[in-house]
């Protein structure tokens, strides 16, 4: 009778430890949690890098450059670095209004035509700042915050339609290239927010909002077109092959491509210059030949930091897209999910030599990460190796960016 006494006061407490956890760990089993996850990182990222980096000037994300930006028409109050600058300072330009689409404005000129093609972050931050100028450097970081924030709830709803728990879908914003995107005010977090919200609207079978959330991407960046275009080739071959009529779903792709198409013919009754035509043959090159040249330029120069963080970077892609590959035949995603990751994989393999060589975060491969998140979650393999990684990658990136612009 002792000995079961003994056993009875000795095995709760381990249970109950067991049980506590377990109760914990289902509590966070929510997409609220996941974006509270994404929105405590990411706030905390912005206020570092403003008070370490920018010295409490938040107009230094803009990253405007005097080759670009004339100081003494430019708003009052931007900073303007000496040099070039960096991309930002032209989304900036284009959310001080939106419709006005001419070369100079407000003391700052577009670098080429094809920006004005790129003005969804441009038009989101200019309603968040209710169309007041002064506020567009504060409202173009908030808005990349929110897009994080929300991409994280949609990723746990990802995670949750595959069965697992929802802070697996924080692999979904866990892309290392949107800490170099949300401190230089760069559209990638809100281009990625847009299209993973189209995939969950085609899942939920709403064809027409998910080709308004497509429509929305494509006009962030262009770049996203490659799902609707995977979308549009799959419902093409059902027509093709008389599974269905023409019907509801075809809007999924008919209105984003309709919607760039106007853009472009507005961008060139506006410039004159069709926008996507200003950036022909800069991004796209002979597949695989500057990945390969990028990939030995930095092993020479292994005594370099920054070819070890693109190296690592480079690795952590490659083992997320390749661990994709091995997984995308069981992968439970729908076929336009597996159709865009084949695409996606082309054109990564395809981008020239200045997307390769960029230290820039591997911007530009967003689409082929977020895609591959997408197929792994859609898997039955456990996916923490890869999680590590990509939280690996996350904090040395956010660990630079507090240290330097």
């Amino acid at each position: 009778m002792r000995a079961q006494e003994q056993d009875l006061t000795t095995l709760p407490a381990p249970v109950a430890g067991r049980h506590v956890r377990a109760g914990r760990w289902q509590r966070l089993d929510s997409p609220a949690a996941a974006a509270v996850v994404a929105a405590v990182a990411g706030t905390a990222y912005v206020v570092a890098r403003l008070l370490v980096v920018a010295k409490g000037d938040i107009t230094r994300f803009v990253m405007a450059g005097r080759d670009f930006v004339n100081p003494a028409t430019a708003p009052r109050g931007l900073h303007v670095f000496p040099g070039t600058g960096y991309d930002g300072q032209f989304y900036y330009r284009l959310a001080l209004d939106p419709v006005n689409l001419a070369r100079t404005a407000y003391g700052i000129t577009l670098d080429a035509g094809f920006r004005v093609q790129r003005i969804g972050l441009s038009v989101l931050s200019w309603l968040a700042a209710g169309g007041q100028r002064s506020l567009i450097p504060e409202s173009e970081v908030a808005v990349n915050l929110a897009a994080l924030v929300v991409l994280a709830w949609l990723g746990a709803l990802l995670a949750r339609d595959a069965g697992r728990h929802a802070m697996w879908g924080l692999l979904v914003p866990g892309f290392w290239g949107f800490v170099f995107s949300i401190g230089r005010d760069l559209p990638e977090v809100v281009a990625s927010c847009f299209l993973v919200a189209g995939l969950l609207a085609m899942r939920r079978d709403r064809p027409v909002a998910a080709g308004f959330l497509f429509a929305g991407a494509a006009l962030t960046l262009e770049t996203t077109l490659d799902v609707v275009i995977a979308v549009g080739l799959v419902c093409l071959v059902e027509l093709v092959l008389r599974r269905r009529r023409p019907g509801l779903r075809d809007l999924a792709w008919v209105i984003p491509g309709g919607a760039f198409v106007g853009w472009q013919l507005f961008g060139l009754a506006a410039t004159g210059t069709l926008p996507m035509r200003a950036d022909g043959g800069d991004n796209l090159a002979v597949p695989v030949v500057h990945m390969v040249g990028a990939t030995v330029h930095y092993l020479e120069r292994l005594t370099q930091l920054g070819s070890l963080v693109w190296l690592g970077e480079f690795f952590v892609l490659a083992v997320v897209t390749l661990f994709a590959a091995w997984c995308i035949r069981g992968s439970r995603v729908p076929l336009w999910e597996k159709l865009a990751w084949g695409i996606a994989v082309v054109v990564a393999l395809s981008l020239s030599a200045g997307i390769w060589y960029g230290r820039a975060n591997f911007r530009g491969f967003e689409d082929l990460y977020l895609l591959s998140t997408i197929v792994l979650l859609g898997s039955r393999r456990r996916l923490w190796i890869v999680a590590a990684l990509v939280a690996v990658a996350w904090v040395v990136n956010v660990g630079h960016y507090v240290a330097a612009l």
